[in-house]
């Protein structure tokens, strides 16, 4: 029992603080690529949509707005079986250049993409949300890179605003940290799966995954990196995207996302060559290990409980209990917990954990459905 504590508190550590100073250390000997400002490439825009009438008038105008060339940038809307005003709304912009494709039966985005994409011109594709906002000059931060033909994608920032108060903050840390590491991955070698928000692609390098993949941005990206190619973060290029309104809703989000990781491993998709080391470190080490987190934690829970009648590991058990008594007392507000907001840590990491078991549960049986339910976020 003692070494299995030992060896799950050490994973542990390793995932959360080990990691990211192996990428430090390793940053020290960074292989910069080449950017040219003034490579303007053509783009095809893609956004597959489900019913969403509520943002996608925002989307195509904000869209519209962008400062790229406009016989440059072609804007597709990959409308996946909706049945609200999504369709009309899309055809209402026609004469504005907006290209329409409709997909029926309703399959998930990622056949939405895999339909859309092959119909688009453009020399590099940029998939977007359709909730996700981008700055005037995104595009243009995003395609500099593809000057350098060891380019393959490039992942952009998305920031998340009006998230429900009672995670907000603690999601806003965690996305500060998640960010220094996709920044510490771009300059070792490859970021670890691109934000589905925004990320660019090059034309040719675009493998059609499987029509019932769940997580589409990170095989896709992954696919390239495997190709050999780098995948990098940029973080001027910017976005803006509504944050989960719930509880409830980020559970649900983190769930599916897990289980899309697991459901791509069972499938052997998105999985880095043997002959590309730093790019399986950072895919054991950033996916597959921070995946199985919360089986780690159950270990570190029943060892140490097991062993609690030595005093180090009581002391331990204490611990876990009032780490994990304070993210309920958080999220229920006893005891006015909800005004502490250093106790919104423990909250979001125990969210964000216990999302990743059911996610992992849903992903090795296969109960995750490819369709997915509309949310703020």
């Amino acid at each position: 029992m003692e070494l299995i504590f030992w060896a799950s508190v050490s994973v542990i550590l390793y995932i959360y603080a080990g990691y990211p100073l192996v990428l430090a250390v390793l940053s020290l000997w960074a292989r910069p690529t080449q950017k040219d400002e003034n490579y303007i490439p053509s783009v095809s825009l893609i956004i597959p949509a489900y019913n969403e009438e509520k943002v996608l008038g925002d989307k195509l105008e904000n869209s519209l707005a962008l400062d790229y060339p406009k016989d440059r940038l072609q804007i597709v809307v990959a409308s996946d079986g909706s049945t609200d005003r999504t369709n009309g709304i899309a055809r209402s912009y026609a004469s504005r250049g907006i290209v329409l494709r409709e997909i029926i039966p309703r399959g998930g985005k990622t056949k939405a993409l895999n339909s859309a994409i092959p119909e688009t011109q453009g020399d590099i594709l940029v998939l977007s949300d359709a909730n996700t906002m981008y700055r005037p000059d995104a595009i243009r931060k995003l395609v500099r890179h593809f000057f350098d033909a060891a380019v393959g994608a490039v992942s952009g920032d998305v920031r998340l605003v009006e998230a429900a108060s009672g995670h907000a903050d603690s999601e806003g840390l965690y996305y500060r940290y998640e960010r220094w590491i996709q920044q510490m991955e771009s300059r070792v070698g490859s970021v670890i799966g691109a934000d589905g928000g925004m990320y660019a692609i090059k034309r040719n390098y675009f493998r059609p995954p499987p029509e019932d993949t769940i997580v589409d941005d990170f095989v896709i990206s992954m696919t390239v990196a495997r190709m050999g190619f780098r995948v990098l973060y940029e973080p001027e290029a910017v976005a803006i995207e509504q944050g989960t309104l719930s509880g409830r809703e980020e559970f649900l989000r983190k769930a599916r996302i897990i289980a899309g990781g697991i459901q791509a491993l069972r499938m052997g998709i998105g999985l880095p060559r043997l002959r590309q080391p730093v790019l399986i470190l950072g895919y054991l080490s950033h996916k597959l290990l921070r995946w199985l987190v919360p089986c780690f934690l159950l270990l570190v829970f029943v060892s140490s409980t097991t062993l609690a009648y030595k005093p180090l590991y009581a002391l331990f058990v204490a611990g876990q209990f009032l780490f994990y008594g304070s993210a309920v007392g958080y999220g229920r507000d006893i005891l006015g917990l909800r005004g502490w907001r250093l106790c919104g840590i423990p909250f979001y990491f125990s969210l964000v954990n216990s999302a990743a078991f059911w996610g992992i549960w849903k992903g090795v049986t296969g109960k995750q459905k490819v369709t997915w339910q509309r949310t703020t976020r």
